[in-house]
């Protein structure tokens, strides 16, 4: 009846651990849409901003056109009230554009913490199914340290890891390339 009971409390772990992860998923995955959301309401601010300006270009543009038509002259002409008009447009657009720009690094580090987060659930999952097996005498000692000490490797050059797929996404380097150097850094 032991082994039996085991199996049972395994399987339960598992579920519980999936049912777990799911619902992280998910939170993680409304929070990332609210992130990308705010990001696009900047970036369509940045637009409507940007279509403003446009058109006081072109009416700057179409004042110059008139004084060189009406004098044959083409010295500046004056545009300081359009100036005034464009100064705050503008110093919203760089404000803006800040925002977007620490937005995005916000986003950026949140969603490298997230998958940090997941290496190490994938880890602490690992080494619970193998302590498991070891318990159950399923895999030796031997094994077991092995495949503990290789999931403990992926966890512990996550970074690098993350680094060398960026590189394979990026075409820096073959995909024949990132399996090899990430199997160097789990072996």
């Amino acid at each position: 009846m032991g082994l039996f009971d085991k199996v049972t409390q395994t399987a339960s772990n598992v579920g519980k651990n999936v049912m777990n992860s799911a619902v992280k998923l998910g939170s993680s995955a409304t929070v990332a849409m609210q992130e990308q959301n705010e990001l696009l309401q900047l970036k369509s601010q940045i637009t409507v901003i940007n279509q403003e300006l446009d058109s006081f270009y072109v009416q700057i543009g179409r004042r110059y056109i008139d004084y060189v038509l009406e004098t044959g002259d083409m010295p500046g002409i004056d545009a300081s009230d359009l100036l005034k008009l464009m100064d705050p447009k503008m110093t919203k657009k760089k404000e803006l554009e800040q925002q977007i720009i620490q937005l995005e690094k916000e986003i950026k580090n949140k969603s490298v913490l997230r998958e940090k987060q997941m290496a190490e659930e994938e880890y602490l999952s690992e080494k619970e199914k193998l302590d498991k097996a070891l318990a159950m005498d399923v895999i030796s000692q031997n094994d077991y340290d092995v495949k503990l000490a290789i999931a403990k490797k992926k966890f512990d050059n996550f970074e690098e890891i993350r680094r060398v797929k960026q590189q394979a996404e990026m075409n820096l380097i073959t995909h024949e390339e990132m399996l090899a150097k990430i199997k160097s850094l789990t072996e």
